[in-house]
């Protein structure tokens, strides 16, 4: 399995043999000639793995014109998840596996860079701020040293048009590495041997008049049987987490790219060029000459190695049943690379070999740029890429751990000199009667994980706390083993059992269930909880990232939770409903401080009896993804027009359609939005009951909050709607949209663009404190009960 190689170019050929995946891994590995400088290579860089131009990426890559990789500088880890609710660092970890699962498609590398997305910025010196500008270069740098691409496309202008402040920084970064990778004064030679491009691009497909150059993408490969535009909608829709679903389109397809500087051809102007290989006199990759029946004989071999588990045990080691099948008609010669034995074994054709060895587990599998912490918006692990000699391969740390969890062999076919490379995962494989035949990655874990569920919780403080605690024991063991799981509580709790012994099966996952109560005062808590087995104590463990679309992954924790306790009142009356939406995390912050939340399915919404809530709530773009809550709305609105009160969080464009919400709004495009977390709010009516019951909302509240203020909030709206709130990030317009009211029949209509989907999860006081009151405000008929307590 190919993961963050997958951070970058991996090869994993060794001298002089030519390697043949068993399986399609995610990245076409070429030879040490292909990384020489006779074979023409093309780098694009982009600042987020959706950024890539995936039809021109599947063009270049799998049309034979060069070796192509795209250069991400972050992992995404800043947007939203439209599939689940892991937002941060976890949601870096699915939008990687996203794009390397693009690149098993069209065939091209994959780097990034050691950049955190910190979410959405205006300007690059905004960007700059949160990311070390020489850190990032040197990163480029080394990249760009390590590929070696004749030619560099910048995804983005570099400018204000840009609009996101870190597609400004790629664009720039990229200029900078074309003209300065080679310069030894400028980069030291501690990031690589120099290395000097010939042509800088610009993709300007959002813009075809400005481009000096159209490429058909949509040509149609006979061998692959499909174009390069339905190949890159294959690609491009890999990419579920931010919705990006493609189609994948036949017949003509322009691709647009602007020259806008380079080194060979001078004398030919931009827009006379007729490819963008013009003056470059390396040659496009090839897989060298051979007979029809080599070819077929390269396609008749395959290998495939299969574990006794899904995880092995640090120390350990695993039982894997390596086959190799000859499925032509003549023999061939192989070479073992793993087992007890060497030397070559005559396999006939249409016949199977099979052999078994054990694999150790020598270190945890997680994504490499996570096994230690962050240093602010930078990760703190330097990206393993590295060259010598132009010929040399790359190589990189996950390639070290990826050949440790390969079956490999050499084979010899007939008529064919040059040996010729197998290599093959190492899986556990099953049988699922739903999907079939289910593959996933052996993988090493520590002999027993423990987690908890949550990183942060919300409690009330001084109030009376009684809370189940669920601990999650996986073991990774092949023998059964008696495991103590104790509990480390802050002052103030208690629990129904501080420790509990269990016995823990063998490659089982268990859950152990504590009852904790007691107080805590305001301010942040640590619980933790350790277990011991075999005079061993474990106090760390890993939550599973796992869809169909990608590899699976582990992303590995303390076992500890920060329960932030807030000095909070909440209305005896509050009972909430709760439509989840985006990446929301909200509805479980509710519940922990005690408010009685049920969620509502939207496809359920016309057989809820309503009238039992106080209030409804609809989390971030929850119209946006999902049709049975655009269907059913009317019967929010008339939940409201009825008396209750209707809370939305922010929605995207969706919501500027007739019958979304009571009365019109308009959100700009590009729309408005406050990035900056520290942003002043300006609370415009200061005798709103918002601000006054059942909490008293202070200045002071604002501070602490995370990553952003607020997003798509309405340029113009309505004059029913009462805005509360005004805020702006500096040097831009006022906004008025981060929370307006409105009277609807004889309820209230709340709609607020304030992230409070990343506030609550993370335990800012002061935002769960102004939520809490939006969702006990309720319309008694008079003007002062909606807007203010003093009117």
């Amino acid at each position: 399995m190919k993961r963050a190689i997958l951070a970058l170019v991996a090869m994993m050929v060794i001298a002089a043999p030519r390697i043949l995946h068993a399986q399609d891994r995610g990245v076409s590995l070429p030879s040490a000639k292909a990384a020489s400088q006779d074979v023409r290579r093309v780098l694009i860089i982009g600042a987020h793995p959706d950024d890539e131009d995936s039809q021109l990426i599947s063009w270049l890559q799998r049309a034979g014109q060069a070796e192509t990789a795209y250069l991400s500088l972050t992992r995404g880890d800043g947007g939203q998840n439209l599939i689940g609710n892991e937002l941060g660092e976890a949601l870096g970890v699915i939008r990687t596996e996203e794009l390397l699962a693009a690149r098993r498609v069209d065939g091209a590398h994959q780097f990034f860079t050691r950049a955190y997305d910190f979410g959405f910025s205006k300007s690059a010196t905004e960007t700059y701020n949160h990311w070390p500008k020489d850190s990032l270069s040197n990163d480029v740098v080394k990249v760009v040293r390590a590929f070696k691409p004749h030619i560099i496309i910048a995804i983005f202008s570099g400018t204000p048009r840009d609009g996101h402040g870190q597609h400004q920084v790629s664009a720039m970064l990229a200029k900078e590495a074309y003209e300065s990778a080679g310069d030894v004064n400028r980069f030291p030679a501690s990031l690589g041997e120099p290395w000097t491009p010939q042509k800088f691009y610009r993709a300007v497909w959002y813009a075809p008049m400005t481009a000096t150059l159209k490429i058909n993408v949509g040509e149609f490969n006979p061998t692959l049987g499909k174009s390069y535009a339905e190949i890159a909608g294959e690609s491009r829709s890999q990419h579920r987490s931010q919705g990006f679903g493609s189609l994948q389109r036949k017949g003509v397809v322009w691709d647009y790219v602007m020259r806008e500087a380079t080194r060979v051809n001078e004398s030919t102007p931009a827009n006379k060029e007729e490819s963008m290989f013009d003056g470059i006199t390396a040659v496009p990759p090839t897989t060298g000459t051979q007979s029809s029946a080599q070819a077929l004989a390269r396609k008749a071999v395959a290998l495939e190695a299969v574990s006794d588990r899904q995880y092995v045990a640090v120390g350990d080691s695993a039982r894997v049943t390596a086959t190799f099948y000859n499925r032509g008609r003549n023999a061939v010669a192989l070479t073992r690379r793993f087992g007890d034995s060497s030397g070559v074994v005559k396999v006939l054709g249409d016949s199977v070999y099979r052999w078994a060895y054990y694999a150790r587990g020598n270190e945890i599998t997680q994504p490499w740029w996570l096994a230690t912490p962050r240093n602010g918006d930078l990760f703190s692990q330097p990206i393993p890429v590295s060259r010598g000699a132009a010929a040399d391969p790359v190589e990189t740390a996950e390639d070290q751990r990826n050949r440790a969890n390969e079956a490999n062999a050499t084979v010899v076919l007939p008529g064919d000199s040059d040996p010729l490379r197998v290599s093959a995962p190492i899986v556990f494989r099953y049988v699922d009667r739903i999907r079939g035949d289910i593959q996933k990655p052996l993988a090493t874990a520590p002999a027993i994980s423990v987690s908890l569920e949550n990183k942060t919780e919300l409690a009330r403080a001084n109030s009376p706390l009684e809370r189940f605690l669920n601990v999650t024991l996986r073991s990774a063991s092949l023998k059964a083993a008696p495991v103590t799981v104790t509990l480390r509580l802050p002052p103030g709790l208690a629990a129904d059992s501080v420790s509990r012994s269990i016995t823990l099966d063998s490659t089982r996952t268990r859950t152990v269930t504590f009852k904790v109560h007691g107080r805590l005062s305001p301010g942040v808590h640590q619980l933790g909880v350790v277990a011991s087995s075999g005079g061993n104590t474990y106090e760390s463990g890993y939550v599973p990232i796992d869809y169909e679309h990608i590899s699976p992954e582990r992303l590995y924790r303390p076992a500890q939770v920060a329960i932030h306790a807030v000095d909070i009142a909440i209305p005896a009356k509050l009972n909430v409903g709760y439509v989840r939406g985006v990446g929301d995390n909200v509805e479980p912050a509710l519940a922990q401080l005690g408010i009685p939340v049920t969620e509502i399915e939207p496809k359920a919404i016309p057989t809820v009896d309503l009238s039992k809530f106080s209030t409804v709530v609809v989390g971030p773009r929850a119209y946006q993804a999902s049709r049975d809550l655009v269907d059913n709305n009317p019967y929010l609105l008339n939940f409201a027009k009825d008396g209750g009160t209707l809370v939305v969080q922010y929605g995207q464009y969706e919501m500027t359609r007739p019958g979304m919400m009571p009365y019109a709004i308009s959100i700009a495009q590009p729309h408005d939005r406050v990035t900056e977390e520290t942003a002043p709010i300006t609370i415009i009516d200061a005798s709103s009951v918002a601000f006054l019951r059942p909490n008293l909302i202070r200045a002071d509240d604002f501070n602490g909050w995370v990553q952003e203020r607020a997003l798509y909030m309405p340029r113009t709206f309505d004059d029913r709607y009462h805005a509360i709130v005004a805020l702006n990030d500096p040097g831009e317009p006022v906004n008025r949209g981060g929370i307006m009211v409105a009277p609807y029949g004889k309820g209230l209509y709340i709609y607020t663009t304030l992230a409070f989907f990343r506030q609550l999860p993370a335990g800012v006081s002061g935002a769960s404190k102004l939520f809490v009151n939006l969702l006990s405000m309720s319309n008694d008929g008079t003007r002062r009960a909606v807007m203010g307590a003093g009117r």
